[in-house]
C-alpha cells in the first residue's frame, strides 16, 4: 500500500511523534510511505527520519495558499492509496485536495472534531472514545477508536536507561536517595495545567525543607508564568525542551499530569513504561485507558485537591510499579489502522463503480 502522511506544524510533540512512529511502523511492515511536513529546521526534520520513510518538506518560500497546488502535484506524482492527515492545517489543505482527486483521506483526531476539516474524510481515527461520541451522526465516513500505543523508540530508550544515568539527573536537581521527585512532561500551555501543578506543589510543601523536588520538562508560551511562580522555591526545576526524555522518567518517582484538557496522554503511557507512580487529573482521555487501581486521581484545575494528593504520595517512598501495557503494543494499533485504510479504500472504489 502507498501511504502519504501529512502534518504541517513547526514543533515536535505528541501528534508529530504519533505521525513519525506510525509511518516508521508502516514502512517496516512493507508499505511505501511518505511524510509531507512544513518547511522546518534540520532538528525538526530529523525527528521524522526512519528507514523506509521518504520525507518531503514544503519549500520554505512557499506561502500557505500554495500548499494545495503543491499537494495536488505531490499526490499526482506519488499516487498514494491513502492520504492520512494529522491536525487541522494538514486536513484542511492536504486532505481536502486528496478528496477532490478521488483519493481516500483518513484523519487522526489528535484534538477534537471540526466539520470544516473532517466533514469530508473517508475515515476518522479517534484516539479516545470521547472523540467518537462528539462526531455528528450525519458524518458519512468510517469512524473508529484506535488508542495510542507506546512508541517503540521511547519504550526501548526507557528500558535502556541505566540507574547511573537516572541518578546523575537526580543529583543535578539536588535530589538524594530518599527524595521524592515529582515529574511532568509536556508543552507549557494552559491546557496542560503546569501552572496548577506548581501551585499545588507550593501548597503541599510550603516550608521549603521537605525532601521533595518538582521537575517539569517542556517549553512553551507559559514558561515565563511558571518561572515567576517557581522563583522562590529552588526545589522546582524547569528543565526546558529535551530531545530525549526517557532518562527523566527513570529519575522521576511520581509522574503527574495536571492537565485541564488531555485528549489521550501519551506521556502517561511513557511514565507507566518506566514504572512511575501516577497522579492524574480526570480529563478527557486518561480515565478511559488508565484502569490501574493504584493510580491517584483528582479534579482538573483544582490546586488544593492536587496538593493533598501529592502530599500523600511524598510519604509513600520511592517504590516503582509494574503496569499491563499489552493493550498498547504498536502492532495492535497499526493493524487496526491498516484495516481501516482498506475499508475506506474499498468504500471509495465501490462508490466510484456505481
Amino acid at each position: 500500500m502507498k501511504i502519504l502522511h501529512a502534518i504541517l506544524t513547526d514543533t515536535f510533540y505528541g501528534s508529530e511523534r504519533y505521525c513519525a512512529e506510525l509511518a516508521a511502523l508502516q514502512a517496516a511492515a512493507g508499505h511505501e510511505v511518505r511524510i509531507l511536513i512544513a518547511a522546518a529546521t534540520p532538528d525538526y526534520r530529523r525527528n521524522f527520519i526512519s528507514p523506509g520513510v521518504d520525507l518531503v518538506a514544503l519549500p520554505s518560500w512557499l506561502p500557505a495558499f500554495l500548499h494545495r497546488p503543491y499537494a495536488r502535484w505531490l499526490i499526482g506524482r506519488f499516487k498514494p492509496d491513502i492520504v492520512h492527515t494529522h491536525l487541522d492545517p494538514a486536513a484542511r489543505r492536504i486532505g481536502a485536495v486528496a478528496e477532490r482527486l478521488d483519493v481516500s483521506h483518513v484523519a487522526t483526531l489528535h484534538l477534537d472534531y471540526r466539520d470544516r476539516e473532517h466533514g469530508g474524510c473517508d475515515g476518522l481515527i479517534c484516539i479516545a472514545a470521547w472523540q467518537h461520541d462528539s462526531i455528528p451522526s450525519t458524518h458519512k465516513g468510517h469512524v473508529q477508536v484506535v488508542h495510542n500505543w507506546l512508541p517503540t523508540r521511547v519504550a526501548r530508550a526507557i528500558a535502556g536507561t541505566d540507574r547511573v544515568t537516572a541518578q546523575r539527573l537526580r543529583q543535578s536537581w539536588g535530589a538524594g536517595e530518599t527524595t521524592t521527585v515529582f515529574g511532568s512532561v509536556g508543552r507549557l500551555l494552559p491546557e496542560k495545567g503546569m501552572d496548577v501543578l506548581v501551585e499545588a506543589f507550593l501548597k503541599a510543601f510550603p516550608n521549603g525543607d521537605e525532601d521533595v523536588r518538582l521537575v517539569i520538562v517542556g517549553d512553551g508560551a507559559q514558561r515565563s508564568v511558571l518561572e515567576a511562580q517557581a522563583i522562590a522555591d529552588p526545589r522546582i526545576v524547569l528543565a526546558g525542551w529535551q530531545d530525549d526524555v526517557s532518562a527523566f522518567y527513570g529519575a522521576f518517582d511520581v509522574y503527574v499530569s495536571a492537565a485541564r484538557f488531555e485528549p489521550f496522554g501519551l506521556t502517561i503511557l511513557e511514565a507507566m513504561a518506566a514504572g512511575c507512580r501516577l497522579v492524574l487529573t480526570r480529563t478527557q482521555g486518561p480515565p478511559e485507558f488508565v484502569r490501574d487501581s493504584r493510580v491517584r486521581w483528582c479534579a482538573a484545575d483544582d490546586a488544593a485537591a492536587l496538593a493533598q494528593v501529592i502530599r500523600v504520595e511524598a510519604g509513600q517512598g520511592r517504590n516503582r510499579l509494574g503496569y499491563d501495557l499489552v493493550p498498547f503494543a504498536p502492532a495492535v494499533a497499526v493493524g487496526a489502522i491498516e484495516a481501516l485504510y482498506r475499508t475506506v479504500i474499498e468504500r471509495r472504489a465501490a462508490a466510484r463503480s456505481r
